[in-house]
């Protein structure tokens, strides 16, 4: 059901726009109209797309430099500017026309116009191809025309605009004109002005309104909840084959929604298809802003589903596809490699929401075909135990295959190698479950003193969904022993806190004074630490100074 309710919250921010750009006559643009419809956002809006007629010279030179902070993008006429009181970021791009697109990403030309229609037609799909105005008229006439109810179905709303071009959705706020009939978009919109004595003819008494001009039907496709491209789909994939990805992710992004169960459109699907190939063209760190979006925070796991129906995991993750067909031993696992690991991810992220941790799910075994290589090769026993100990056989390897590929796929140092490890190890928990007690609980204890106690509960859920995602048809998958593990790392660390080198009484300074030198120093430091956090001294600096003698 479309949602009407929330239109009034745009008033302040679509004011804001006209009095800093000094025009009346702006638009807004794209998923902010779609997603106040969906009802999936009604306020504190981050992210605004904005249009209006004009050069970006024009523009830029009309605006109110004093009010905000501004980004120019001569090539494209984009201008970026942010509000930094209500922490809103606006795209202001003026309406064009685009042609040839040698890169399958840029228009190598493009035109600066003062046509809606022809801007919408080089928009993506339809759903975002919603322009928004508000009015704030002087008209007083009352008008003969309808007054339409606040029970309007949808199928309703669908026949009226099919039959006039327009409907008027009377609300308890201010009400809301949506028009898709092109002749009236060309009335109510002349050289970008509204046109007050156009659109009297169809609204009555009163005096604010809100306006959708809908010129690629969207608001039908969204009823429909279909993903259809504008106009000619084969040509809006060519242009920008960006909207590949960025049409698996509105998927991913949208469908967690319960009320919401949108598909493609099927010539829209069958040109994602046909030219999948084009994405190599598109810089990869485009596409990784895209994932990022989905990882972060939706289903990562219906993001990397599509990305294999459509053709494109080659280019991405390699290591991923590897995995396929590579069939594990039935008693543990009854499916490949590669249905492992994204059963496994479609688990996780129904409990962790920690993008990198998802990544690395997403990695964990792609280190299998491998080992599963060596594993096939006839030897007597002892050769066997040979290759079990070679480096191919574990996660340290398939941390660094990790790290390599998110590199090139531009993450920064930093996530590549938090995502790598994860990878490394991701069976530690495990390892923690055949100690002793006393033995596991300063294993705890240094492993947070080194990487943090959240790195050890990620690898924690990563353990968990591991193992319930081997489906395993011969072994109860019994989790509750990481469940327990959970438990005791959060109660040591509750008692202990996070002790580090720099929590230490002594310093290296305090050690240095004792005859050590570099890097004997940093070695003692370490000892020290161990034995505090195996609680076999106090932290205590006299206690701590003795022992350093003794060492």
């Amino acid at each position: 059901m479309l949602n009407f309710n929330w239109f009034d919250n745009l008033i302040s921010y679509f004011r804001f726009a006209q009095e800093n750009l000094n025009n009346k006559n702006v638009f807004f643009v794209g998923w902010i109209i779609r997603d106040l419809l969906l009802n999936i956002k009604k306020d504190n809006f981050d992210d605004i797309d904005v249009t209006l007629a004009g050069e970006p010279n024009k523009v830029f030179a009309n605006l109110n430099q004093n009010a905000w902070s501004i980004f120019k993008t001569d090539k494209f006429g984009t201008i970026t500017i942010v509000d930094k009181k209500n922490k809103c970021q606006y795209e202001i791009t003026p309406f064009r026309t685009e042609w040839d697109y040698s890169d399958a990403r840029h228009p190598d030309e493009l035109n600066w116009s003062s046509s809606l229609l022809e801007d919408s037609i080089r928009r993506d799909f339809t759903m975002n191809c919603l322009y928004y105005h508000y009015l704030e008229t002087t008209n007083q006439e009352k008008l003969k025309n309808f007054v339409e109810s606040t029970d309007l179905t949808d199928e309703k709303i669908k026949k009226k605009l099919k039959k006039d071009g327009f409907v008027l959705i009377k609300t308890n706020f201010t009400p809301i004109l949506i028009v898709q009939n092109h002749l009236i978009i060309d009335k109510f919109v002349k050289k970008w002005k509204i046109q007050e004595n156009e659109i009297k003819n169809i609204i009555w008494e009163f005096k604010k309104l809100h306006i959708v001009f809908d010129p690629q039907n969207g608001i039908n496709d969204i009823i429909n909840q279909k993903i259809k491209a504008v106009w000619n789909a084969d040509d809006r994939v060519k242009e920008d084959a960006l909207r590949i990805i960025r049409a698996i992710r509105f998927v991913s992004i949208l469908n967690q929604y319960e009320h919401i169960n949108l598909d493609f459109d099927s010539k829209t699907w069958l040109s994602l298809k046909k030219y999948y190939f084009l994405i190599r063209k598109v810089a990869k760190e485009r596409v990784v802003q895209e994932m990022k979006k989905v990882f972060k925070k939706w289903n990562a796991f219906g993001f990397i589903a599509l990305m294999d129906e459509l053709n494109i995991l080659k280019y991405y993750f390699p290591a991923l596809l590897n995995c396929k067909n590579n069939h594990q031993p039935t008693r543990y696992h009854p499916f490949d490699t590669y249905s492992h690991i994204i059963l496994c991810l479609y688990h996780l992220q129904q409990i962790n929401t920690n993008y990198l941790v998802r990544f690395a799910m997403l990695y964990h075994d792609v280190g299998k075909p491998d080992q599963y290589y060596w594993a096939s090769i006839k030897k007597d026993e002892a050769s066997q135990q040979e290759l079990y100990k070679l480096e191919i056989n574990h996660p340290i390897i398939w941390s660094e295959i990790a790290l390599n590929e998110f590199k090139k796929l531009w993450f920064s140092n930093k996530e590549s190698e938090e995502i790598a490890f994860y990878v490394k190890y991701h069976m530690y928990p495990g390892e923690l479950l055949f100690m002793s007690e006393n033995k596991r609980k300063n294993e705890i204890k240094k492993f947070i003193s080194k990487y943090g106690v959240e790195k050890l509960l990620n690898l924690c859920d990563i353990t968990i969904w591991d193992r319930l995602g081997q489906y395993n048809p011969l072994q109860h998958s019994n989790i509750q022993w990481i469940i327990d593990l959970k438990k005791e790392i959060n109660t040591i660390y509750e008692e202990s806190g996070r002790i580090t080198l720099k929590d230490l009484a002594v310093n290296g300074n305090d050690i240095k004074q004792l005859g050590f030198s570099w890097p004997e120093i940093w070695k003692v430091l370490n000892q020290l630490l161990e034995l505090v956090l195996e609680e076999k001294i106090e932290n205590k600096k006299e206690v701590l100074l003795k022992k350093a003698k003794e060492l």
